[in-house]
């Protein structure tokens, strides 16, 4: 549970409401809505404005915030708000999210809130509010892993996109008048491309006690995180351990991940049937899954342009000499070191082979590695976040700056 001390009290409870449409127990987006309601219920009063009420048990036990009916105020959307949700062929985060802005304008009109704050992207609720935007919705052309059969209709993205601001009353102007929190540099550079406006850089959390571990008593192998889906590329990281262990390197590789896209599973699954070397873990809880990563030495992200990297970062907390492409936010979690990022197979498996065969480099990784462990914690997050919400009227959107520092 996250200790309220670092926050000071304040008389009058300002009344705050977080805007997020479902805070279920995946996702980093989610681990960021469940961790600001966690931060804000101490100091603030808090209502969260949402399509379906948080399953607190599961979110707790993913994301290891302690949340409970009690904390804080829930509006569910009447019925009403979540037609146009049931018309979509296919789920759709941002028609989602323009039904959870119609819904927050309604309750602010209704009860006039001193601060709202989306956790779900930019947002227009037609005053300065301030959003937590993970890649901004605006922003175009969206990444190929987002896209949907329905997009590659000539005209039906526009339509979509139209139909959705028209459905939330939102403006460009709107959403530009906001306080922009990134979740990167990467993410606050498009923000800026496609709002014209800078943001803070507020890193998500990464929940979990991670153990040090002496590094002897590590596995000598390689250990990835994140969804079964092919836009996280994990056949290209067997295919680097591999190379890797073609050089007489007995590197292993263990993928934690959950269940997405179901026939890219069953092609990883075969590729780990062939390679007793490697293994798949599936479905872990938060615990397990901390204590799996600990384990291992290295870590791997082959996921290009990712957003931020949830994942990447969980590595790092847990002490992992981390290799992540050479694109997007894990380049700036693994601090922008060279030795760390890749642009092909070839130069991974280099680049680890290149570290594990060099004491005196390997050691220097684990070093640097080790002084951004906390970069990511959930005390960084929720201290950074409070601040913002107790001092919004008050902080100028002038330039990019990290925060609690």
């Amino acid at each position: 549970m996250l200790d309220p001390a670092p926050y000071s009290r304040v008389n009058h409870r300002q009344r705050v409401l977080v805007s997020h449409p479902y805070v279920s127990s995946r996702g980093g987006g989610n681990a960021v809505a469940a961790w600001a309601l966690q931060a804000l219920r101490e100091e603030f009063e808090v209502t969260l404005a949402a399509l379906a009420p948080p399953d607190y048990p599961a979110v707790n036990d993913s994301f290891g915030t302690s949340l409970g009916p009690n904390d804080f105020t829930v509006r569910i959307a009447p019925r009403s708000y979540r037609v146009a949700i049931g018309c979509l062929p296919t789920p759709g985060a941002l028609m989602e999210a323009c039904v959870m802005m119609r819904w927050a304008q309604e309750l602010d009109r209704r009860e006039r809130f001193d601060v709202i704050l989306s956790t779900q992207n930019e947002a227009d609720f037609h005053r300065p509010s301030i959003q937590y935007v993970h890649f901004p919705w605006s922003y175009l052309p969206r990444p190929e892993n987002e896209l949907r059969w329905y997009h590659r209709i000539p005209g039906a993205l526009a339509l979509y996109r139209g139909s959705c601001a028209r459905l939330a009353h939102c403006s460009d102007a709107g959403m530009r008048g906001n306080l922009s929190l990134a979740n990167s540099s990467f993410v606050a550079d498009r923000i800026k491309k496609v709002h014209g406006v800078d943001s803070l850089i507020l890193h998500p959390p990464v929940p979990g006690n991670f153990p040090q571990i002496p590094w002897q008593q590590k596995l000598p192998s390689v250990v990835a995180v994140g969804r079964m889906n092919g836009c996280k590329r994990w056949e290209d990281a067997v295919e680097i351990v591999e190379r890797v262990r073609s050089r007489g390197i007995g590197l292993g590789l263990t993928l934690i991940s959950h269940q997405d896209d179901v026939e890219y599973g069953r092609r990883i699954a075969a590729l780990a049937a062939s390679r007793p070397w490697f293994r798949i873990r599936s479905e872990l809880s938060r615990e397990e899954l901390v204590a799996e990563v600990t384990r291992h030495r290295y870590g791997i992200h082959t996921m290009v342009d990712e957003h931020f990297g949830i994942a990447v970062a969980e590595l790092l907390r847990a002490g992992c000499v981390t290799f992540v492409h050479n694109s997007g936010g894990p380049v700036e979690i693994v601090g922008n070191r060279a030795e760390l990022t890749f642009n092909d197979t070839g130069e991974a498996a280099e680049k680890i082979a290149a570290t594990i065969l060099d004491r005196a480099r390997e050691e220097s990784l684990r070093s640097f590695i080790e002084s951004r462990r906390e970069e990511f914690s959930t005390e960084r997050f929720c201290a950074g976040l409070v601040d913002v919400v107790r001092n919004f009227k008050e902080i100028p959107q002038a330039q990019v700056v990290p925060l609690a520092s």
